[in-house]
């Protein structure tokens, strides 16, 4: 039987970071090239498609259970992680639409496993007090008819559901 999402994410930690326009792919390679990564995932995504801790570890916990089954679309981690927090079926489709661009202004890094990821100063840790506006969640890919039907639901939960599914759209 497989991990708990507990035991799966344990080491799982994330933060968020501000840049300018246009130095956003900069900034991401300098992390991923300047740190001593051996052994360590590492997520970068949009931070606008990023809904906080939950989020990543949803991704993070389906990703592990999909290498572990078998049924992975990525042979690393990160990248299937990606896939899961995208909420896409296809992995070309999940970097388009989490990857950092030229307009990025806030990116998310996460240490997904292994060694050690040292934040700078100017690193704020994620947490779970995210923006969670019906724009924002309609540019994530949740329909309109979805947030309808939410009722007293934290809007979250739809995230996380397209998360979940993930599993189901890979078939």
């Amino acid at each position: 039987m497989g991990k708990s999402m507990e035991n799966s994410t344990k080491l799982l930690r994330a933060w968020t970071i501000r840049t300018e326009r246009g130095m956003a792919k900069t900034l991401m390679d300098n992390i991923l090239a300047g740190k001593d990564l051996t052994n360590t995932q590492v997520l970068v995504a949009r931070a606008d498609m990023i809904f906080g801790m939950d989020h990543l570890r949803t991704a993070l916990y389906h990703a592990e259970r999909a290498i572990e089954d078998g049924t992975n679309s990525s042979d690393s981690l990160s990248m299937e992680t990606l896939l899961y927090a995208s909420a896409e079926r296809q992995l070309s489709t999940a970097i388009k639409k989490m990857s950092v661009s030229d307009q990025t202004e806030e990116l998310v890094v996460a240490q997904l496993a292994g060694g050690p990821l040292e934040p700078d100063e100017t690193w704020r840790e994620l947490d779970d007090t995210t923006d969670l506006t019906a724009d924002r969640l309609l540019r994530f890919g949740v329909t309109k008819t979805e947030l309808s039907t939410i009722g007293g639901r934290s809007p979250l939960d739809l995230v996380l559901e397209r998360v979940a599914a993930v599993d189901i759209l890979k078939k």
